[in-house]
Order: C-alpha cells, then structure tokens, then sequence
C-alpha cells in the first residue's frame, strides 16, 4: 500500500451522537462489510468488547478500514462518554482528519466541544456531521444554528436536508446542486424537490461565497459574475478544508445509511 494514499480519519462527538452507526454504514457502503451491524444488536464491527456489547456504548477507541477512490481510509471510532474522552484525544493524536458527529436533537453538547478543542490543538481539518436526523424533533436547520454559535470556525453547510424526521430522505448536494436520495437504502440521484428549491438556492451562495474569499481572485470574478463553476469552487473549497479555514457540514441518518455515500 502506498503510504501516500493512507488516510487516517477520527470519529469523536458526545455519546451516543450515532459515531460507531456512522462507521458501520460507512464500512457497509464502500463494500468493507457485506451486512449492516448495528449497535442495539450488539453486531457492529468496532464495538466488538462483551462490555461495549452489553452497555451499547463505545469504551474503547477501535480502527476498521475501507478502500475508496484508491485510498486507504482507516476509521477510528472514539468513546464519546466523559470517562472515557482521554481515548478520543489519544484517537486525534493519530488521525490526519476529524469527523465530529452531532446529535441532531440535541445539538453541540458537552464532549462535543471538548473533541473540537482537541482538535484545535492538533490543528486538524475536520466535518461535521449532523446525524440522526431521522428521529423525532431531529431538526438540521436549528442544530446548525447550534453548531456555528458554539464551536469556534467557519462551518457552511455543504448539503441541506430533503425531508426530516421519519421522513428524512436524502440530501441535496450544494456543490453540484443535485438531489442525493435513498428510497432502499442506495444512493439515487433526483431532481431537487420544487419545495426545496429556494432554501438549496440560498446556502449555494452562502458556499460560493465561502469559496471565494479563500482566494482573491475568485472572489473578484464572483463580485463580477455573481458565481463560479463547481470546479473552481470544488478547488477553492478543498484548500479551505484542508488548511481548516472552513469546516463543511453534512447530514446523515447513519443507521438508515442516509447521506453515508456522499
């Protein structure tokens, strides 16, 4: 394997927030498991200790892997409970990128800011990751609201929900302005729902304009044209991340797989 294209990526959040569903559907998706474990079975493939299995609670720091695109992705899934945070520090310590997940009920909690400071201490490029946006008073647009008061950094939405709660679905993908959905549990692309249209249109400019002021000269041609193409802004976008300088924020219902492709 070459080194080059090994990537070394930590899941951290409070407890309970869905880091080791996430994992899971992300093993499933790029083919690394071939069934869905789930963590209320006590058949997920990082929460494997009879302890964890019995509490239904991460209380070690596991590593799984996938192949993606050619990379290597080692999955390091962290403890979210407060005992247990020292491991998810340990965790950044050797990860190249973070993952926070957040509760989308709850929002940024207690761990969620400790991780997120570990993570400035390491000065990691990081996403965060709504999830459990299919359960009851799941709410992307508030959470969000949550996530940019409370955690220092400038997180645009890089996706917007299409549905919520029971009936959370897909998302469309702001970048490409396409619609992302998951009638049985594969990724299928539609158009974005006329409903849908205005609130999609809004957070794209939002993210071109996030785009454009990594760059002086693309902000100039935005001013000029009022917008840039999805190469530019893809460009533009994956030097902000990977510098730290934006932090993208996605939606997902892990144990569904909703929004686990993208």
């Amino acid at each position: 394997m070459d080194i080059a294209k090994i990537r070394n990526v930590a899941f951290v959040g409070h407890g309970g927030v869905g880091k080791t569903s996430l994992v899971e559907a992300i093993l499933f998706a790029c083919g690394a498991t071939t069934r869905l474990g789930k963590v209320d079975d006590g058949t997920s493939t990082t929460d494997f200790d009879p302890d964890e299995i019995k509490r239904k609670i991460s209380l070690n720091t596991a590593v799984a892997f996938c192949d993606h695109k050619g990379y290597r992705l080692n999955l390091i899934d962290t403890p979210g409970y407060g005992d247990f945070v020292a491991d998810a520090r340990g965790g950044l310590r050797v990860a190249g990128a973070a993952v926070v997940v957040v509760d989308g009920i709850a929002g940024v909690q207690v761990q969620t800011e400790k991780v997120w400071k570990f993570a400035n201490d390491y000065s990691l490029p990081r996403v965060v990751v709504i999830n459990r946006l299919d359960r009851e008073r799941a709410d992307f647009f508030r959470t969000l609201e949550s996530v940019q008061k409370r955690l220092k950094g400038r997180l645009v939405p890089f996706q917007v929900p299409i549905g919520s709660e029971s009936g959370f679905r897909g998302v469309v993908d702001l970048i490409a302005m396409r619609a992302l959905v998951y009638p049985d549990g594969k990724m299928k692309e539609e158009e974005i729902p006329a409903d849908l249209a205005e609130t999609a249109k809004s957070y794209r400019e939002k993210l071109a304009e996030a785009a454009a002021e990594t760059d002086d000269d693309l902000l100039a041609k935005y001013l000029e044209e009022g917008s840039i193409g999805e190469e530019e802004m893809l460009t533009a976008l994956r030097r902000a991340v990977v510098s730290g300088d934006v932090v993208p924020v996605l939606a997902a219902a892990a144990t569904r797989g909703v929004g686990v492709g993208p």
